[in-house]
């Protein structure tokens, strides 16, 4: 015979020692008096209501609305974060129970006999209490009939407990802390309940947990994991209503140190770091949450008994890490590191064939390009071209159930169940739709749709929701299109939409209303709207709720949209009254976050203070690849130009603005290109010319432009008219109408009109009326000094 072959066993890594035994470590429920005396309570409710072993109970069983009264009592006992005096515990067994079957009468015997010494703590519990069946009765032959049909007369009994109730787990949280206390801590437990017994006072001592007094919440493995996700979730949606920082970064410190199997008190601090603009300890935190995440609890029990290894490792994090952290270099503006992280990702989900983690990495690689960290959308599709020529792997049919997924593997905390991955992967197929129509409309490419459905191309798909992802993107795609209605000159409609999307942010069971970015973006084109019609009190008024909603401390990136409005609003009321000088100390804060509009801007103040050269110099030294961005510059040195009489640069600037208009679908663009063109033309003398061209876009000026594009409108159609011979009131009258309290500029210059209109040699002569025109005109000079600088808009 031949030798038996031998058997090699490969070396099995001991990973519970590497990660410091994080699942045989648990910190579980303390015990503390109050907890000692409810587990006797408990027991000897049991005993009263089902008996001793294979005795049933002397007192007969609960009924239903007896058994629901006790629990009643017990629940509140169990749930209690507070420490209860002995006296103050018997007052409530009292009221309770009253004299009803002995229960205080036994009760009260098991604490004497603790407070005296006779006996020490006992956590032990009859099994009968987990069957809720008789043990056999060892009096009689174990295969006799009579425990047949004592079972068959029992079996229709009203069951104390069941492994679903809150009674049981609360029960094995205790049990669980028991088994892991040693015999030191069980002889000082015996002591402290001797003393709670005994004690006179009315004062109860605070709870302990491994020697130290915690915070409930954080005062075991289970309240602190809760506690931690809970923050998570609420520190993302509602900041302003959380704990401070610092009391969140206290609580974790103590969590990452007594409860080391929570391993998302990292990630709570790698959130916390993040919205207090940290991004390298945000990072070096999630690293850590990362790494400890690499070993998670065996779900084998078999090779869990042959290893005797609680934990095995765990691959997840290989993939949704780099996605995190590219997430935070993305923030931070670090694009070819998070794109490396990302191209990491996709290799590895790829390997896994993990379809979450490919598609999350995929639409994470889209934003980076597309979007990046700036709140302003500019179009940089040439720049990141080899990064965005594969729209098509984000671009897909809404999947209707986890099954439509062939080859799926469920990894990672957010794929625990079916349910979880069907609404993730739901919530990644609209904000895959979202990223490419605003790469469409950053493109100028973009056709707008009047259907609010139709108008963001997605419809998230969700069940029970409970991470409320339906409000999440909800709140993006209405934020998408509301910033599209102003982009295109439809302020109403701007204003309808962002109006619906705040009044459908209302405070839900998981907490309070959204404060997050997009609906930062949605009170800033309240806030832009409101503005076009002139109405910059009612403007003002949303920023000043824009600042309480999203301070800079707590949602620096809502803050942003909030500093942006406040600056675009205060500059352009600043400079129709002519206060150039607070006007230049203000649109410096543009710089940080977008250099086109910071330097359009600043090119208009310049050329308001004479210095048209260096503004048009500095505006055409900006290299623009948006092409809005760019048909805005060309808009803007068109005026400069015909401000100065330079109309053959004009018109050149008008005409390339015009060819790169009409390669885009933006609304009303076109129209505001022929105003200025228009202008253009009147100043010149070619006011027959210019009287054609403002017929053809006369209407789409009024239906697309702001106020102050009315204004410049009328003022070029009144002097048009009143060059041609034709009266000119109507639009003057409308002019004023628009103006009146938020232009006096503008306002002084259609008393000019006026004055020109009736004066002895004009087109209608009125000495009465030239008086009150010229005592009008004088009394806005002297509260309003300066020119009118319309030319220029």
């Amino acid at each position: 015979m031949k030798a038996p072959r031998p058997v090699y066993r490969r070396a099995y890594p001991n990973l519970d020692s590497l990660f410091g035994h994080v699942y045989s470590n648990l910190t579980g429920e303390p015990l503390t008096p109050t907890k000692v005396a409810t587990f006797y309570l408990l027991r000897i409710l049991f005993q009263t209501h089902f008996g001793l072993r294979h005795k049933p109970s002397f007192y007969g069983l609960f009924h239903y609305l007896e058994k629901q009264k006790l629990f009643h009592w017990l629940y509140a006992l169990m749930s209690s974060n507070t420490e209860l005096t002995y006296k103050d515990y018997r007052l409530v067994t009292r009221m309770a129970f009253g004299e009803d079957r002995e229960i205080n009468q036994n009760f009260y015997a098991s604490m004497e006999q603790l407070g005296s010494a006779l006996a020490d703590i006992n956590f032990g519990i009859e099994d009968e209490f987990y069957t809720n069946t008789y043990a056999k009765d060892p009096n009689l032959r174990w295969d006799d009939m009579d425990h047949d049909l004592f079972a068959l007369e029992t079996q229709d009994d009203l069951h104390f407990t069941s492994n679903f109730s809150f009674v049981y787990r609360w029960l094995k949280g205790i049990l669980a802390q028991y088994t892991k206390t040693s015999n030191g801590d069980l002889f000082k437990l015996n002591l402290k309940m001797r003393q709670w017994i005994l004690a006179e006072e009315n004062n109860p001592s605070p709870i302990e947990n491994m020697g130290a007094v915690l915070p409930y919440v954080i005062d075991c493995s289970m309240r602190a994991r809760k506690w931690t996700n809970e923050t998570i979730f609420n520190v993302q949606k509602d900041p302003t209503h959380t704990m401070p920082f610092d009391d969140i970064f206290n609580y974790v410190r103590i969590v990452q140190k007594r409860h080391p199997d929570v391993i998302e008190a990292f990630l709570l601090e790698a959130i916390i770091h993040i919205q207090m603009k940290d991004g390298s300890r945000g990072m070096k935190a999630l690293k850590s949450y990362f790494e400890l995440s690499m070993f998670e609890l065996n779900s084998n029990m078999v090779h869990c008994m042959k290893t005797y290894r609680l934990g095995v490792p765990n691959f997840a994090p290989l993939m949704y890490s780099p996605i995190l952290q590219a997430r935070i270099c993305r923030l931070f503006g670090d694009y070819p590191t998070a794109r490396v992280l990302l191209d990491e990702s996709l290799r590895q989900a790829q390997i896994r064939n993990d379809e979450i983690c490919h598609q999350m990495a995929n639409v994470e690689m889209h934003t980076c390009g597309i979007i990046g960290c700036g709140p302003i959308l500019e179009d940089n599709a040439q720049r990141i071209i080899e990064y965005v020529d594969k729209d098509r792997r984000i671009l897909r049919k809404a999947l209707r159930h986890i099954d439509d997924l062939h080859g799926q593997h469920r990894t990672g905390p957010c794929c625990l169940e079916s349910e979880d991955d069907f609404e993730v992967l739901a919530e990644l197929d609209s904000y895959g739709k979202m990223v490419m129509i605003l790469k469409t409309i950053a493109a100028g490419h973009y056709k707008l749709k009047y259907n609010r459905v139709a108008e963001t191309g997605f419809n998230c798909q969700v069940g029970s929701d409970s991470q409320e992802r339906g409000q999440k993107v909800f709140a993006f795609g209405y934020s998408i299109m509301s910033s599209n209605m102003i982009r295109n000159g439809l302020y109403s409609q701007g204003k309808k939409i962002s109006q619906e999307l705040l009044s459908g942010n209302l405070e839900t069971d998981k907490g309070g209303s959204f404060h997050t970015e997009p609906f930062a973006v949605g009170m800033a084109n309240l806030a832009y709207s409101h503005a076009a019609a002139g109405n910059y009190m009612e403007a003002l008024t949303v920023v000043d709720e824009m600042k309480i909603k999203f301070p800079e401390e707590l949602v620096w990136q809502g803050y942003r949209h909030t500093h942006i409005c406040e600056t675009i609003i205060n500059f352009e009321k600043l400079f129709l009254m002519n206060k150039y000088n607070e006007c230049n100390s203000i649109v410096g804060d543009l710089a940080t976050y977008s250099e086109l509009e910071y330097r359009i801007r600043r090119c208009l103040l310049l050329s308001a203070l004479g210095r048209c050269d260096e503004g048009t110099t500095y505006l055409m030294s900006l290299l623009v690849e948006d092409v809005y961005g760019n048909i805005r510059i060309l808009m803007q040195r068109a005026t400069i130009y015909t401000a100065n009489k330079y109309f053959g640069r004009a018109a050149i600037a008008l005409d390339e603005a015009l060819i790169l208009a009409e390669g885009t679908t933006l609304l009303g663009i076109k129209a505001l290109i022929r105003r200025r063109m228009a202008t253009m033309m009147m100043c010149q003398g070619r006011y027959r010319e210019s009287q054609e061209l403002l017929d053809y876009c006369f209407e789409e000026v009024l239906r697309h432009g702001t106020f102050i594009e009315k204004a410049c409108l009328y003022m070029t159609a009144a002097r048009t008219a009143r060059f041609l011979g034709k009266d000119p009131r109507d639009f003057l009258r409308m002019a004023r109408t628009l103006v009146h309290g938020k232009w006096p500029a503008m306002e002084k210059l259609i008393f000019s009109e006026l004055s020109f209109l009736h004066k002895p040699d004009g087109l209608m002569p009125n000495t009465n009326r030239l008086s009150q025109v010229c005592e009008q005109f004088g009394k806005l000079t002297d509260d309003y000094p300066g020119r009118c600088d319309w030319l220029l808009l």
